[in-house]
């Protein structure tokens, strides 16, 4: 395998997937003086990125990408495998199908890609999302022909519409090495790349598949948790549930982060993940009540939700702010908590208008169609005071 002097020294990094994550970790290393050739399988895309003239939402990217000078794209996954020794896999692992957590298809096709070209003494690295047990039963074998490479996993912890901030200042970074000098190289790279000294934890790339899912579902948890004791507070005279909630938060073993009231948990990651811990757990024959309850209370809370809006004896009801977090800059709508309550609203019988901007209220009709009404926001940033709007109360 590659040492660990010869990769720092060279600083040439490989990157296969340029989307969202993998176009964001590899501005970020570059930015740290790494020169960087990534991979990826649209023409028009790769050629935006060597080009500059990339658009991206998502805040920071464009700025970084016309700052660089050391970042270059390619269609060819060979010249990447012949650029670097350590090479990063960034590709789309959506929700799959009952105990399959995770749609695998693309990562492994990657893997079988890169079998086929027999590299030799590469550290190959996956970022994305996976099942636990996946880079035993399956990454490994699919890499085994291949003299001297490692396969390590380094998933990020960061939510879309703030991806550089997150990479730039995370609060951990995971590695699940697959030798100590990939780890030791991982290291070095982190430390260089972050401006915050996070805790860099290494540990095996089992340990480091269920590790990702544990922290997504401890914090579902805390989210599901706090909507509850909001609930409580509701529902008795006199007691304020930010008072509550703000107090609790201040138990140094509990902390004030996602301890707040408001919607629940949606997102591309956050329901994925722990619902996947849970599903891991069944297979090994650990009850996942913990996983269940987080869940079913969010459901629950967007029950209660909808339910005190009832109460209010409107017929129509406008919802604004509907992507999957709130003041979202970037257009995904996943498990949206407006849009949830929105659905509940229209199956009792009541108009909903899903009120925002342009990209975020066509995403809806694409999902939604008929379902509910719509009124695009003029202006970034409107200012929306309505009486139809009730939901404007709720905190996010």
């Amino acid at each position: 395998m590659a040492s660990v002097d010869s990769v720092l020294a060279a600083k040439r990094a490989g990157f296969v997937g340029l989307g969202r994550l993998g176009l964001c970790t590899a501005l970020k290393f570059e930015e740290s003086g790494w020169d960087v050739l990534g991979c990826d399988v649209f023409p028009d895309y790769v050629e935006s990125i060597n080009s500059k003239s990339l658009r991206s939402t998502e805040p920071g990217v464009q700025e970084a990408l016309r700052s660089s000078t050391n970042l270059r794209a390619t269609l060819i996954l060979e010249d990447v495998l012949n650029h670097a020794d350590i090479i990063f896999i960034l590709v789309a692992t959506p929700t799959g199908v009952g105990e399959e957590a995770y749609d695998t298809t693309t990562l492994s096709r990657v893997l079988s890609s890169v079998a086929s070209l027999k590299p030799k003494n590469k550290h190959i690295v996956i970022c994305c999302t996976v099942m636990p047990g996946y880079i035993s039963r399956v990454g490994t074998y699919l890499l085994e022909n291949c003299d001297g490479c490692t396969l390590s996993y380094n998933p990020e912890f960061i939510a879309q519409g703030a991806i550089m901030q997150g990479l730039s200042e995370p609060d951990v970074v995971l590695i699940g090495e697959g030798s100590h000098e990939a780890g030791d190289i991982l290291q070095a790279m982190y430390e260089n790349a972050t401006v915050n000294q996070p805790r860099i934890c290494r540990m095996s790339p089992a340990s480091a598949e269920i590790m990702k899912l544990s922290v997504n579902c401890f914090v579902t948890t805390k989210i599901s948790f706090a909507n509850m004791i909001g609930d409580i507070a509701d529902a008795t005279p006199g007691a304020d549930k930010y008072d509550i909630l703000a107090a609790v938060g201040e138990d140094s073993r509990v902390g004030t982060k996602c301890i707040l009231p408001g919607y629940g948990f949606g997102g591309p990651c956050f329901p994925r993940d722990n619902r996947a811990l849970g599903t891991y757990a069944r297979m090994v024959g650990v009850e996942p009540s913990i996983c269940e309850a987080t869940d079913r209370y969010n459901r629950l809370h967007a029950d209660r939700m909808a339910e005190d809006l009832l109460s209010k004896g409107l017929e129509h009801y406008v919802i604004d702010d509907v992507a999957y977090k709130p003041k979202c800059p970037v257009d995904i709508i996943e498990e949206s908590q407006p849009i949830e309550i929105g659905k509940r609203l229209v199956r009792a019988g009541k108009k909903v208008t899903i009120r925002d901007r342009y990209r975020i209220v066509d995403l809806v009709k694409q999902t939604y169609g008929r379902v509910f009404q719509y009124d695009i926001l003029q202006e970034e940033g409107s200012d929306i005071n309505d009486t139809c709007n009730p939901l404007s109360s709720y905190k996010r």
